[in-house]
């Protein structure tokens, strides 16, 4: 943490005040542009003298200092993004609700082409003109052959999709009368405008159907909490379990209560999760204060996302208006039971149905319970039973992805940038905030367009439909394609919640680490002027949102960035009618001073990737990563009888060759070099795929990295080992590491060679 970072607890009171911020005049210099052949390297070397000039240290000693000086390019890309700019997109796009599939997200696609087109100096004709079905000629044309000028478009993906009709939740007396119904809503709050016109909470690909039980209280959901309920007699068969979000994803929750024998599920956003930033501390709850307000439901997917993730009817095929479907109740991705989302309020009345039942919650483990002000929490099961329904409704639905493509020398190098753009509700932070931020990353490119810019390569930006529901949009984009993508695709940048609070992170791929911490570096820290922005670590990539094809399906290297909110900072309202525009203007980013930094960031990030002679990936700090991944697992599974050695054996041939690849990409800087390095590097996290893919899950097939069996988001590195020793009880556990063998010494071969 920067010494002069600010204090993050504001005033209960929104403030009063916005720092005004003036925009920043386009840059109006006539655009000139040639077309090139990437295949005509004699050009590519006069171009590679000059960036080499422009990145002075683009081929430095890859461990000497980091040096933050910018390119005269990137000094003029700094100066369009503008805090004005990028309120004003926010404002736009967070009017109306824009859930996947609806009319509104379709107006919003139709909206973004328009904007992306005039921003980028691209064709402005009309925009349901240039909206085309996908697999057909029109848009295979537009992504995959070149052309002079950037190009902007969106394709059709038909995918199921669900909605509510019908849903209750009641507590019946012995003769299955309702003694009381709760409330599902939001509240309408009359200092948010549009908390008036939110959508009712709902899960998304939940089962449609009813149930009724005992209500126990399960802590998490987890595996574990269940395997504890057990433990201690707790019986959970037949009952419907009350569960807090925290830890693994929601989909895993209903998945382990099913596995458990539980008929239905409710899943609650508890104060727990909030922090120092509670009614409990003083704080009052939101609009007032920066505190949770009582009645806020997360939505959200219970699709297994770890599991498999985009349109569950067509596993590993493109989702065509003519696809072959299979069918609702066929896909095991999907929950077999119902389930549906709550607010604490409704939380804090149910737990009073288990009050001294059961056993306390501190007694199955510590931090079992919540934090609900006045709630004591027992496990249960209740002597009143629990009558929940859940009516859905299912059906295809057309998506629309947008792309923009901005022409460079090189096209079989493509630098993709993505954000997706549904929302549960109004979604000012996810995901809205990220493409508020792409609207002046895509100004500043186009500002460079017009003063004669063209990028060393082709740089793609991607606007994703439903990923809420599952990663949908950039599934059925990367199944779609994945040949394409494969050969011509060097790293995906990808932006979801750009702010939600205070603190910058980062994750990725390790190969990209150094790019993110350097680009970091050399942008102003908005809460500090004396210093930059910093990155303490840049974590593995894990799933839940949509670098997770382009990673995990398709080894393509990619990262993703944020402002996390950090314990002190106002509670975001994630997936809630109250992720709104006033939120984000009152408590997220008063200033927008966080959007325009990260704006900065990732222009810059992109910038970097398409125009550094030498694509940006560091060997040695992937390799240092595979040992660190290692020596973890050792000491998690110590008496593990498995041929470590063989593995020893493989990690050291990697380091011994990233070590050799930096030798020789320092000592050979010549056009003709640069290019093999880049061929060789750009196959490296290719070579970490098998075909045959994950235990229990085929479609992940990243032997490095995945997100865990059962926990969804988070990254499990070294997956089909550490997962065979620590989930399945060794069985397999030599030919996961048989299996890990051989893709190191696909990567050493890859390194080496540039093919595998």
């Amino acid at each position: 943490m920067h010494l002069c970072q600010e204090h993050r607890v504001r005033d209960r009171m929104p403030p009063q005040t916005k720092e005004v911020w003036e925009p920043t005049a386009p840059i109006a210099r006539p655009a000139r542009s040639r077309r090139y052949v990437w295949m005509q390297y004699a050009l590519l070397a006069s171009t590679t003298i000059l960036l080499w000039w422009t990145y002075g240290n683009a081929f430095r000693p890859r461990d000497a200092p980091i040096a933050h000086s910018l390119s005269t390019w990137e000094q003029r890309y700094v100066q369009v993004p503008s805090a004005t700019s990028i309120r004003a997109a926010l404002q736009r796009y967070t009017t109306q609700h824009h859930y996947a599939g609806e009319p509104s997200d379709y107006a919003s696609a139709l909206r973004l082409i328009d904007e992306w087109s005039a921003l980028l100096g691209a064709d402005t004709s009309e925009a349901s003109s240039r909206v085309f079905d996908a697999g057909s000629t029109e848009s295979r044309t537009r992504m995959e052959h070149s052309s002079a000028a950037p190009r902007v478009w969106a394709d059709t993906y038909s995918v199921y999709l669900d909605e509510p009709k019908q849903a209750s939740l009641s507590v019946l007396d012995a003769h299955g009368q309702a003694v009381w119904n709760a409330s599902l809503a939001e509240d309408v709050l009359e200092d948010d405008p549009t908390s008036a016109y939110g959508l009712p909470p709902f899960h998304g690909y939940s089962f449609s159907g009813s149930a009724r039980g005992p209500l126990v209280y399960a802590g998490t959901g987890s595996p574990a909490d269940f395997a504890r309920l057990k433990a201690r007699g707790v019986r959970v068969d037949g009952a419907i379990a009350l569960v807090r979000y925290g830890g693994l994803f929601r989909g895993l929750k209903v998945r382990a209560a099913q596995e458990a024998g539980a008929v239905g599920v409710l899943i609650y956003s508890d104060p727990e999760e909030d922090g120092q930033v509670t009614e409990a501390h003083g704080y009052a709850p939101y609009p007032a204060g920066p505190a949770r307000q009582p009645s806020s439901v997360q939505r959200g997917s219970v699709q297994a996302l770890s599991f498999y993730p985009g349109d569950p009817s067509t596993p590993g095929r493109p989702s065509y208006r003519n696809a072959t479907r299979a069918p609702w109740s066929e896909v095991d991705s999907l929950p077999r039971i119902p389930s549906l989302p709550l607010s604490y309020a409704t939380a804090k009345k149910l737990l009073t149905l288990t009050q001294g039942r059961g056993v306390r919650a501190d007694d199955v483990r510590p931090h079992f319970g919540g934090q609900i002000p006045g709630a004591e929490y027992w496990t249960g099961p209740s002597e009143l039973r629990i009558s929940i329904h859940n009516e859905m409704h299912q059906a295809t639905r057309d998506i629309w992805n947008v792309y923009a493509v901005i022409p460079g020398h090189i096209d079989d190098q493509r630098i993709m940038v993505g954000n997706h753009r549904d929302a549960w509700v109004f979604g000012a932070g996810d995901p809205s905030s990220g493409t508020a931020v792409m609207h002046d990353v895509a100004k500043g490119l186009g500002a460079l367009i017009k003063a004669g810019w063209k990028p060393l390569r082709t740089i793609v930006l991607a606007s994703w439909d439903a990923e809420e529901y599952g990663l949908v949009g950039s599934t059925e984009f990367g199944e779609d394609y994945a040949h394409f993508l494969q050969q011509n695709v060097a790293m995906y940048h990808n932006l979801d919640m750009a702010v939600k609070g205070t603190q910058l992170e980062a994750s990725g791929s390790p190969s990209l680490a150094r790019l993110l911490r350097s680009v970091a570096a050399s942008v102003p820290d908005p809460t500090c002027t004396k210093a930059s922005l910093s990155l303490d670590q840049v974590a593995p990539l894990g799933s839940g949102s949509d670098y997770t094809v382009f990673l995990q399906h398709l080894g393509i290297p990619s990262t993703d960035m944020s402002f996390r909110r950090t314990a002190t900072d106002p509670v975001y309202h994630y997936h809630s009618n109250y992720d709104s525009f006033t939120w984000m203007d009152k408590f997220g980013d008063p200033t927008f001073q966080r959007h325009e930094a990260m704006a900065r960031l990732l222009g810059l990030v992109v910038l970097r990737s398409a125009d550094t002679p030498l694509l940006p990936l560091h060997m040695p700090d992937m390799a240092a990563h595979l040992w660190k991944a290692y020596r973890q697992l050792r000491q998690r599974v110590p008496r593990a009888a498995v041929p470590w050695h063989e593995l020893e054996r493989a990690l050291r041939r990697v380091q011994e060759a990233a070590a050799e690849w930096q030798r020789q990409v320092q000592a050979h800087t010549d056009h003709d070099s640069v290019r093999f390095w880049n061929e060789c590097v750009q196959r490296v996290e290719q070579a970490f795929l098998d075909p045959e893919g994950l235990v229990q899950r085929p479609w992940y097939r990243h032997l490095g990295v995945a997100p865990g069996r059962w926990l969804g988001y988070g990254a499990t590195t070294l997956p089909g080992l550490t997962e065979s020793l620590t989930l399945d009880h060794g069985a397999q556990a030599t030919h996961e590491l048989r299996r890990l063998v051989a893709a190191l010494h696909r990567v050493v071969e890859t390194m080496s060679r540039g093919r595998f």
